[in-house]
């Protein structure tokens, strides 16, 4: 078979896509109802399904604003909105070892035999890697200050709001006992 030709008369993306499109919210997509809808082996061909599966994530993140997350060994749980805070932190902490794995490769490097070009090179890509470290440290920073005062603010509003229902209650019993006695 060439490696250019369709495997059938539709992309397996497009058939998993259809069917995490459908599933509600926390629903678990297992990969036996995406192997059956693939008529694929869910244990032999497991990455053929993890490979649909992540296209269809991104075009059901991208298209519908839905995120999936892996149950490992299962398969994919549609998430309700608030937990994307938590998928995209852990994305980030992702892309933080990834930069320092980065880092390392370019400065872990025996220099004995390299041309001047190429440890010029490896010197402005350690340079650029510890720049975007750092630039990720300080806007963890910042997000961690920016979720404490929404925290902050929030708690506040929510007072505020028991305060207020409160003094309305209060505000209400005074009136009816008003009309009673008037």
């Amino acid at each position: 078979m060439n490696a250019f030709q369709p495997i059938g008369e539709q992309a397996r993306w497009k058939t998993v896509y259809a069917i995490l499109r459908k599933a509600k919210t926390n629903k678990v997509v297992t990969y036996d109802e995406l192997a059956d809808a693939l008529t694929l082996n869910p244990a032999t061909d497991r990455h053929a399904i993890q490979m649909a599966a992540r296209r269809a994530a991104h075009e059901l993140e991208t298209e519908d604003n839905r995120a999936v997350d892996p149950v490992p060994n299962k398969g994919y749980r549609i998430v309700p909105a608030p937990e994307n805070l938590a998928l995209a932190r852990r994305q980030g902490k992702k892309a933080g070892r990834a930069l320092a794995r980065g880092h390392s490769k370019a400065i872990h490097v025996d220099l004995r035999g390299v041309d001047p070009e190429v440890r010029r090179a490896l010197e402005l890509t350690a340079q650029a890697f510890s720049l975007q470290m750092d630039f990720n440290r300080r806007f963890a920073v910042k997000q961690t200050q920016l979720e404490q005062a929404i925290t902050e603010i929030t708690a506040a509003q929510t007072a505020d709001r028991r305060r207020s229902e409160d003094e309305v209650a209060q505000l209400r019993e005074r009136i009816e006992r008003l009309e009673h006695d008037g």
